[in-house]
């Protein structure tokens, strides 16, 4: 695709506003509000190939590999608060992340994301 940039695009981000009890420091017992990611649909490996498909010169075999080899080298799991190290188990892990650390181009696409905050309807 001549003259695309990925890196010059403007993401748009949906955000809602979210609550909670502050437990600790000079908040505490404060109810307070924080932006948090709106839900987003969750995709298939079929619709995610079918999306970026259209959008990059990649073949479709070729995104698949990279999207494949991504997940298998760069999981992150961590498990959820328990009360013992006895209560620590396999099932007790949340879901698997894949958390990246961007070279400085993919930063600067990242700090164009534009944001809008969904206000709660009264």
């Amino acid at each position: 695709m001549l003259g695309y940039n990925f890196f010059s695009l403007t993401i748009m981000m949906n955000l809602d506003i979210k609550s909670k009890v502050s437990k600790q420091g000079n908040r505490a017992g404060q109810t307070l509000y924080y932006a948090y990611p709106s839900k987003r649909e969750k995709l298939s490996l079929e619709q995610v190939l079918e999306r970026t498909d259209s959008t990059c010169s990649l073949s479709r075999v070729d995104i698949e590999t990279a999207l494949r080899a991504f997940a298998e080298v760069m999981p992150f799991a961590q498990g959820k608060l328990m009360n013992s190290p006895e209560e620590v188990t396999q099932e007790t892990l949340q879901p698997a992340k894949v958390i990246i650390h961007p070279k400085k181009n993919i930063r600067t696409a990242l700090s164009r994301i534009k944001y809008h905050i969904n206000k709660a309807q009264e």
